[in-house]
């Protein structure tokens, strides 16, 4: 994968729909969230043709604040889940990151909550929203246990707020990559229900 990727919300969509391509605009990964459903789940494709799925990540509750969300390859086995931090996440945005075992190695911080306030509360009014949206810019960075910057994940200047720039800090192996990846998604997507 060439870096920076680039995460792309659908702008008008029944569901939740994002695509994620790299520096050449080669298409990576294709998620979609499943919809009527009582536990939150993400479904990730090769690409928008939905040929091949490439895993799935659900909740493991019910509408809850708290939920852990595993990530699932084709044969069901868990490769790692993302927990968002109770009451920590409420002004900043704190997201745990745990492998297979459900060890934590990493975690997903806001590096600017004020910039994620006024993103949310000015960027739905017409009109406000459109300047917003090119000023004020959420990012979060994804590091490990002993400090290491893996990933950064900006918000970019758009008209519609569905676009995210995506940087590798440092190099990682493959499994993790891709772990740290779908966290990213999820993270995303949880993100953006809240605003």
């Amino acid at each position: 994968m060439q870096y920076p990727l680039t995460l792309n919300f659908k702008k008008i969509a029944f569901a939740k729909q994002a695509t994620l391509t790299d520096a050449s605009s080669k298409p990576i990964a294709y998620a979609r969230q499943k919809i009527l459903k009582l536990k939150e789940e993400l479904e990730i494709f090769e690409d928008k043709t939905k040929a091949k799925k490439v895993c799935s990540i659900k909740a493991n509750k019910v509408l809850d604040f708290r939920a852990a969300y595993s990530f699932t390859d084709l044969n069901e086995r868990p490769f790692g889940s993302i927990k968002r931090e109770g009451l920590r996440s409420i002004w900043k945005a704190t997201y745990l990151l745990n492998d297979s075992d459900d060890n934590h190695y990493a975690t997903i911080r806001e590096e600017n909550p004020f910039a994620k306030v006024v993103d949310t509360f000015l960027g739905s009014i017409v009109g406000v929203g459109l300047i917003v949206n090119y000023i004020f810019n959420p990012s979060y960075i994804i590091t490990t246990e002993k400090g290491k910057e893996l990933f950064r994940i900006t918000k970019e200047p758009s008209f519609w707020g569905g676009l995210f720039k995506i940087e590798k800090l440092s190099e990682i192996d493959d499994s993790e990559e891709i772990r740290c990846l779908m966290a990213t998604f999820m993270m995303i997507f949880l993100e953006k229900s809240r605003g």
